[in-house]
């Protein structure tokens, strides 16, 4: 059975999606503050090793209109990685594709989500949720982090991105977001709980470091 809030979301959506069609003139595109590429190359106690070029197909099929992939490390050794996407005008020219239609394959699976609650958040706020994947390849399990930071606002669900989406886009003429993801690998199965904190911590910085390269609630 669907519950009430779901399809009032879903009437939402359609509402909005066609009301933006009718104004889709109105949307204006947002250029990002600062290129990712000048990212910082140390976080914390990370320091990157690594950075991955998205191939022209993907950007092409995606639309982002700047992107980074980057792979961190510890002084333990231990691996982290970061991807960050931004959309001038998400929908018009590019759209976010969901980690979970796109992470399982390879041999991965989708183990759990739930939200995961960090201790910053952005433009004053001090605490802030995302989503916290557990996928598996075997005895193999990685964490991913993931969320929107769109126009002043940190939205751990993809159907909530699409509602404050359709709301901006008719009050403030934006469409402009980022999806961020963050993966690490969880070397022992039996301490679980140190790794998810351990990503969360960096996820943490990565935000508030985020938040000078992005558009805010204020352009």
């Amino acid at each position: 059975m669907i519950s009430k809030k779901n399809t009032l979301i879903v009437l939402l959506l359609i509402l909005g999606t066609w009301l933006i069609l009718q104004n889709s003139a109105s949307v204006t595109a947002v250029p990002i503050k600062q290129r990712l590429d000048s990212f910082p190359k140390t976080i914390g106690q990370w320091q990157l090793i690594q950075t991955n070029k998205t191939s022209e197909d993907v950007v092409e099929m995606l639309g982002v209109d700047d992107d980074i992939n980057y792979t961190y490390r510890n002084p333990n050794g231990k691996l982290i990685s970061l991807y960050i996407g931004y959309y001038s005008a998400v929908g018009v020219s590019g759209a976010y594709h969901s980690p979970k239609n796109c992470l399982p394959g390879g041999g991965w699976g989708i183990d759990a989500i739930q939200l995961f609650s960090l201790q910053t958040g952005i433009e004053g706020n001090s605490k802030s949720e995302v989503s916290e994947m557990l996928i598996r390849n075997g005895d193999k399990y990685q964490i991913v982090l993931y969320w929107y930071q769109n126009r002043g606002r940190i939205i751990a669900s993809e159907y909530w991105e699409k509602v404050f989406l359709v709301l901006d886009a008719l009050r403030l003429g934006r469409r402009d977001g980022t999806f961020v993801r963050i993966m690490s690998t969880v070397e022992d199965n039996n301490n679980m709980g140190q790794a998810s904190q351990e990503t969360g911590e960096f996820a943490e910085l990565v935000m508030k470091n985020l938040e000078s390269y992005l558009p805010g609630s204020k352009i």
